[in-house]
């Protein structure tokens, strides 16, 4: 199961940040309290941690890109790597 990474409220007016930097990259594998990203905000660049350990499995929101708070912007699997496509059925035989 994935852990959603959400942009937290690091001030009480603050309703959306810039993400300036990952610190990490997919398939990276992170523990609890490990930087993730850096995020800005309109008074200061601050570093966010990953909440549980596991693996990135996806980035969400890109270097660059302004999110509001609360929003996902990554996914932390529970494997050591990130998850595999799923594979396509099969089709019934006939």
């Amino acid at each position: 199961m994935a852990s959603e990474v959400t942009v937290p409220k690091l001030s009480a007016t603050m309703e959306e940040a810039r993400v300036a930097r990952w610190c990490r990259q997919v398939g990276d594998t992170v523990r609890e309290g490990e930087v993730l990203l850096e995020l800005e905000t309109d008074k200061a660049v601050l570093e966010v941690e990953a909440t549980a350990s596991g693996t990135l499995a996806s980035v969400l929101a890109a270097e660059g890109e302004v999110v509001a708070v609360g929003a996902v912007i990554a996914l932390l699997g529970e494997d050591a790597a990130p998850a595999a496509p799923a594979a396509a059925s099969a089709a019934p035989p006939q």
